[in-house]
This record gives structure tokens, sequence and C-alpha cells, in this order.
């Protein structure tokens, strides 16, 4: 054996035995979550949902943390699948997908194809089969078989602005049939190489441009906010040099006149926060400050120390909240104090003055070592995955 191969062996071998121990602890964490679904131990103060408390406790994304619930929720449908993941043999994203795609009956043979699968081949290997419907209809789907109609939008970690939907046949129509009549226009109009989202743009141009009352066209005019060191969206991402550059010369932006980063303050002046100064709160913010809260949508500006008390309308006194946690503040379930301008400067108390934590801190595992699979974890063979050998239990007829 050559060095570089016994160095390959020596970091293969242990990358086998760190994701035994990873896959054991993640069941341990979804063993617990499913505890708290059957206690509903989640249920608190600011918790609007098992995921939200998981996201919480763990500190992972939303995403990831309504995988753990969902996978806590199927566990005792899949006991096969469930007992390879706490023995260390599968990821949890291997019975993520198993727990999405595939029913009880299936529960066998969905485990022997994701102990040899990658998470690529397990979605294309179940999701080529049919399976009977579930109890709970799918999401895209409503009782009676018919599509439920929804759109997702926003921007993704590399700034990117993303859309995904799925729309019932006659919606996907006038759908279809509006962007290619935006198309056509614009290539009656010269444009010879229009393209799909040229054809978007135009529609959304328009819907703008149609806006009649002064208030609500200021309330969906696009921001870009300049500054010394580059330009970004309002509440999006910073824009590349180039892009800058270009819509610098084609549109005409209005600056928002600000001193260290924030508009001219404007104390006990005004009861209702300006525009411009909501504009630069919600750019700052961007999200529910709540500590338990990852709503970025439809936020309200609130006084920390309400105006009736002698609040400013300053920058520092004004902070985001989604619309839950600003009626649950003015319930008072909760308090607020503290200097919104920094980061993580303001304190969240429940209604017994106890401090809500952003997230549970971690505990170092000192000198207990990590708990040991009850057999070596194997990874995936890597081999081209056929969909034609798989075949599975069909329902009783």
């Amino acid at each position: 054996m050559t060095e570089l191969e016994t160095v390959q062996h020596r970091i293969e071998t242990r990358i086998a035995q760190v994701c035994g121990h990873l896959n054991v602890l993640h069941a341990e964490l979804v063993a617990l979550t499913a505890e708290s679904l059957t206690a509903k131990a989640w249920c608190g103060e600011g918790i609007v949902s098992a995921a939200q408390w998981v996201a919480w406790q763990t500190g992972v994304s939303p995403e990831h943390a309504k995988q753990i619930v969902h996978i806590a929720q199927r566990a005792s449908e899949l006991p096969v699948t469930y007992t390879a993941f706490t023995d260390g043999l599968l990821s949890i994203d291997q019975i993520a997908v198993v727990a999405t795609r595939a029913p009880a009956l299936n529960d066998r043979e969905a485990c022997q194809l994701a102990l040899n699968a990658t998470v690529a081949q397990l979605r294309v290997g179940l999701s080529k089969h049919f399976f009977p419907p579930t109890p709970e209809p799918a999401p895209d789907h409503r009782a009676d078989g018919e599509v439920s109609c929804r759109l997702s939008v926003g921007f993704n970690n590399a700034g990117e602005f993303t859309m995904h939907g799925v729309a019932n046949p006659v919606d996907g129509a006038i759908i279809n049939n509006a962007l290619s009549e935006a198309k056509d226009a614009l290539y009656q109009a010269g444009d010879h190489d229009a393209t799909w989202l040229d054809a978007l743009l135009e529609i959304c141009a328009r819907s703008t441009g149609a806006i009649t009352s002064m208030s609500r066209r200021d309330n969906y005019k696009v921001i870009v906010h300049l500054d010394t060191e580059g330009a970004w969206i309002h509440q999006g991402p910073t824009l590349p040099p180039a892009l800058f550059q270009r819509i610098s010369c084609n549109t005409q932006i209005q600056p928002l006149w600000s001193t260290n980063g924030h508009p001219i303050n404007i104390g006990r002046t005004q009861h209702i926060v300006p525009l411009r100064t909501r504009i630069v709160i919600e750019n700052r913010d961007r999200i529910c400050r709540h500590p338990t809260c990852t709503n970025t949508r439809k936020l309200e500006i609130h006084h920390i120390q309400h105006w009736a008390n002698g609040g400013p309308t300053d920058t520092h006194n004004l902070c985001c909240l989604c619309p839950k946690h600003h009626t649950a503040h003015h319930q008072h379930q909760f308090n607020i104090t503290g200097n919104a301008n920094n980061p993580t400067g303001l304190t969240f108390t429940n209604k017994h003055g106890t401090t809500i934590q952003p997230c549970h801190t971690p505990q170092p595992p000192g000198n207990h070592p990590p708990p040991q699979p009850p057999r070596p974890y194997t990874h995936p063979t890597g081999e081209t995955l056929h969909t034609t050998w798989l075949n599975y239990t069909q329902p009783p007829v």
C-alpha cells in the first residue's frame, strides 16, 4: 500500500466512524422530538409549531427543523427504516427521503434501497413508483385529487430571486397565455430576443404602472439602498457592481438621506413611523426580532418604549415584529427592552421575567465519548441505479 493509499484509508475509516456517531446522535434528536410531540412539550409562549421549537432549540434552519419533525411523526410507521437509522446505518437525509416518499407498506424495501443508495438515487427510486395514497393527502393535492395551487418566491443564499409554484390546469393556462401575450408584445415592439423572464417582467411592469394611488404606489416601489460600501435591494441581497452601474444609468434613484446609516430621527414629533424610517428599520432587521421567530414577511414596526409612554419614533426605539408577536407583546405575553440599533441589543423576557434566549447553547461533550453505533456505517456504493430493478410490494386488492 502506497503512502497516499494509507492516508486515504485512514481518512475514509475515520469518516465512516464519524458518520456512524453522527447518525446515532441525529436519531437521538429525532427521538427527543418525537417525545416532545407526544407530550406537547414543544408548546410555549411565542411558539407556533413544533418545527419552530426544534429550530429554536437546536439552531438548525427552519427547513431542517421541519425535516426532523416529519421523521419523528413517521418513525412508528417505518420501524425497519427507523431501526437502521438508530443503528447509525442511515443518515438523516436518507431517512428524510424515505419518510417523505415511502408508505408504511414498503418500509422494508425502502430501507434496503436506502442502505445502498445516495440521497439523489433515493429520490429517483422512490418517486418513479406508484404508492397508495396515505390518509393525509400530499401537500400539492386535496383529498378530491385536485391540485392545491401554491407559489413560493424569495431570495436564496446566493442572492438570486427564485420562484416555484404549482397550479391547476385552468389557472396554469391563464398564466401561460398571459406570459405568451407579453412575450409577443415585446417581440412586436422590436425585442426579438425577449425571454420568458422578460415577459414576466413586462407583466409586472404593467401591474405596478397601473397603480393610480400615490400612497399605494410608494408601498410597491423597488428601493435600492446606496452606501459608500455598495448598494443593495431593500430587505434583499447586495447588488453586484456591474448590475448597480447598469441600473444607475437607466433608473432614477431617489436617495435616502441618512446620518451614520440611519435617517434623521424625528423624536417625539410624530407617532406614525414615516416611510423613510420604516424602510431603514425593515432593511436593518429583515426578520422578526423575537428570539424564537424566523418570520421575514409582513413585518410591523413596533415602538419598544410605547409612544404613549414617552417613547420616541427614533431607530433605537423601533424594531420589526411579525403580526403574531406584535399582538402577543401588546397582550403582555412578553416584554422588550434595549437598543434596537445594536444587533444583540434587545432583551426579551416572558411574563415571569425570564429572559428568552435566541437558542439554547450547545453543551460540549467533555470527556464523554459519543455513542457508538451498533454496527459500522458503510457509505452508498455509488453505482448507477436502474429503476427497472426496483420492485415494491403492492397494496392488497
